[in-house]
């Protein structure tokens, strides 16, 4: 698919892959890795029959808008928590960009992490970004996780009861981990439905305004599972004196006011 990534404008290139290219799985396993449009770095590990995953491989980026705006955050400098960090593409746009950044990344499965760890080991100072193998939500404790199927990588998540497809993670506040004097400049979340968990997490840093820039996801289904109202984190946020936009049909934006 290199001959995609020649294409311009990028919202071209994403509408050619959409109508061209979007059904057929990814080319046998780049041992080079994958190039990203948006960063000076390639990724080395990448699943295949992952719809998202394919996107990276044959267009060099995921998700337009919020790359571009994340790559915009990233050349100012700072920390990036990056909460549901797949396989780690938005955690390689931001150590790449800045060599001052850092990020603390976030990602319970197993699977994934397998590929986050190959994919920060081919940043050019890999020590930029620490990894915690846990999830991050409302309180801490133990929880029921759904690893997903084996085809796709970013439908798991937290879960209200076990099944054959789930594992146990340990479950911790972003109040808890994140340093006491330690601003965050971008906080993105993407955990398939419990992103609302996440921000009830945070509450502290919050209610202080040290989180600059926040990035965060609706899920529908998956929040009705786990007993979470559609527009719940948009109060909730205001209630703390952000202001909340739509990105898209399922994104939202939020800045202190």
């Amino acid at each position: 698919m290199k001959w995609l990534h020649k294409i311009y404008p990028l919202w071209l290139r994403e509408k050619i892959y959409f109508h061209l290219v979007a059904r057929t799985n990814l080319s046998p396993k780049n041992s080079d890795g994958y190039n990203l449009e948006f960063a000076p770095v390639k990724m080395r590990a990448l699943l295949p029959t992952d719809y998202g995953h394919r996107q990276i491989a044959s267009l060099g980026f995921y998700e337009l808008d919020l790359s571009r705006k994340i790559s915009s955050l990233a050349r100012q400098g700072g920390l990036m928590v990056d909460v549901g960090a797949n396989a780690g593409y938005f955690t390689c746009l931001w150590a790449a960009l800045n060599p001052r950044n850092e990020v603390y990344l976030f990602e319970p499965s197993p699977r994934n992490l397998s590929m986050v760890r190959q994919n920060i080991s081919a940043l050019s100072n890999p020590k930029q970004v620490q990894v915690f193998d846990h999830a991050i939500g409302k309180e801490a404790g133990v929880l029921d996780f759904d690893i997903g199927p084996e085809d796709q990588t970013g439908w798991g998540g937290l879960a209200k009861s076990a099944s054959a497809r789930t594992i146990q993670v340990k479950v911790r506040r972003l109040d808890e981990v994140i340093p006491i004097d330690q601003d965050i400049l971008v906080l993105k979340i993407d955990t398939e439905g419990a992103d609302t968990w996440v921000l009830y997490g945070a509450e502290k840093i919050l209610r202080q305004k040290r989180i600059k820039h926040i990035f965060f996801e609706t899920n529908l289904a998956r929040m009705q599972q786990l007993g979470i109202q559609a527009g719940e984190a948009e109060k909730y946020l205001a209630g703390l004196g952000y202001v909340v936009r739509p990105l898209d049909a399922d994104e939202f934006y939020a800045t202190p006011k």
